[in-house]
């Protein structure tokens, strides 16, 4: 298979494959609020009570970036230089996980952190570990199950491609 076509397929699985990961982190989310006793409408809605929601849309946005650009280096791995899908589609999650995560964060740091560096706190602390920390422990499960899936569909459009 060749690199264009290989990019084309990977660009538009790993887009899927982020939404479906922001759809699950939205669920996760409003879950654990709901379980906390919030009610079920305020749990689903979680995002407008929250104040960092523009940070996270930014890095939702981001993490739909690094899905379009990393999605592509996946499928040429897996369709060009056929390297194994499973363990590909894992890697690659990781990678636009910690890069969109990176991206949100540095949004925040730089509206926020930045005045506060020196002074009470730690800027870097607060806007780059703790949610890093938090995304990669309840977002590696859905990675992991994602990014099989995600390997497994480009796998997938080869052997569509060597059938027809």
């Amino acid at each position: 298979m060749d690199r264009n076509t290989a990019r084309q397929i990977g660009k538009r699985l790993a887009i899927k494959s982020a939404l479906i990961g922001l759809l699950i982190a939205y669920v996760i989310f409003g879950g654990l609020l709901y379980s906390w006793g919030m009610k079920l409408v305020k749990a689903i809605l979680w995002i407008a009570d929250v104040e960092f929601a523009f940070h996270l849309l930014v890095g939702a946005f981001g993490l739909l970036a690094m899905a379009y650009f990393f999605g592509q280096l996946a499928a040429i791995d897996i369709l060009v230089k056929k390297r194994n899908e499973l363990w590909t589609g894992i890697k690659y999650g990781l990678i636009i996980l910690i890069s969109g995560t990176l991206i949100g964060s540095s949004v925040g740091f730089i509206q926020e952190g930045v005045d506060n560096i020196g002074k009470f706190g730690n800027p870097f602390y607060d806007y780059y570990f703790k949610p890093m920390y938090w995304i990669v422990i309840f977002g590696i499960v859905p990675v992991i199950i994602v990014g099989l899936w995600f390997g497994r569909q480009i796998k997938k459009q080869e052997l569509k491609k060597d059938m027809a």
